[in-house]
């Protein structure tokens, strides 16, 4: 039996390897990814048996995985740190799940519950069901930002402007808080862009609904309603004006 992991954590990866090994030596681990892209393009390739899928994770969630899989006849255990709401979600659509730290008594009887005797064909109509009624059931206004100690779920009209540090990024709300998050600004780049933000500068993603003042000429910059100043590439300069004067 081959199965996939799906999560952005290598420790929590490597614990369940760990148990898979000790406990169910038939289920033989094919992929690991940690993305939504990667994740959904391995899925499809590999067309695994059972998939332990985390519900944030890089450039989305584990439910923007199963709404583009093509391959969906497998046995499905979710991975969750998360709160109440996904796991009130994951218990209407009847599907197993972890909660994180993973505990070895609970993740033996997870799986051992996910192998026993649900036919693929069941498997399949649940996870068609799940994946559609939690992707609209979601709030589309809010992220998820993950902290080295916190989770936090943010309305997105809060944050001002993101700015990145390699694989860093920093948070900036109307506040005046902000948060560091261990993941790199282009995870985030898709779900700002459907909200308003847009990516002025490789370093630099701003909502535009705080834009106050914006310098055209050469080395042009960006003025905010907090009174943050930002640097405009020249590259992106001319899709930013254009999308404002469709605006």
């Amino acid at each position: 039996m081959k199965a996939i992991i799906v999560d952005d954590e290598a420790p929590v990866r490597s614990t369940i390897k760990l148990l898979l090994q000790r406990w169910f030596p038939q289920v033989v681990v094919v992929g690991e990814t940690a993305s939504v892209i990667e994740s959904v393009e391995e899925i499809n390739r590999q067309q695994p048996d059972m998939l332990f899928l985390d519900i944030e994770i890089r450039g989305g969630t584990g439910f923007h995985v199963l709404q583009r899989l093509e391959w969906k006849s497998f046995k499905l255990i979710f991975i969750t740190a998360f709160n109440d709401f996904a796991i009130q979600a994951i218990k209407m659509g009847a599907l197993d799940y972890l909660l994180k730290p993973i505990n070895e008594i609970e993740f033996k009887a997870g799986v051992e519950k996910a192998l026993s005797g649900i036919d693929h064909q069941r498997e399949e109509k649940v996870n068609n069901h799940f994946a559609h009624f939690t992707i609209n059931t979601l709030p589309a206004n809010r992220i998820v930002l993950r902290t080295s100690t916190d989770i936090h779920i943010v309305n997105l009209e809060e944050i001002i402007r993101c700015e990145a540090d390699n694989t860093y990024t920093t948070f900036y709300f109307l506040n005046g808080l902000n948060l560091l998050v261990s993941k790199g600004l282009s995870e985030f780049e898709e779900q700002l862009s459907k909200h308003g933000f847009f990516r002025v500068h490789q370093s630099h993603m701003v909502n535009l609904f705080f834009v106050k003042r914006i310098e055209k000429g050469e080395g042009g910059s960006i003025h905010l309603s907090n009174g943050d100043t930002i640097p405009l590439s020249s590259r992106r300069k001319p899709q930013l004006l254009e999308l404002l004067a469709r605006s």
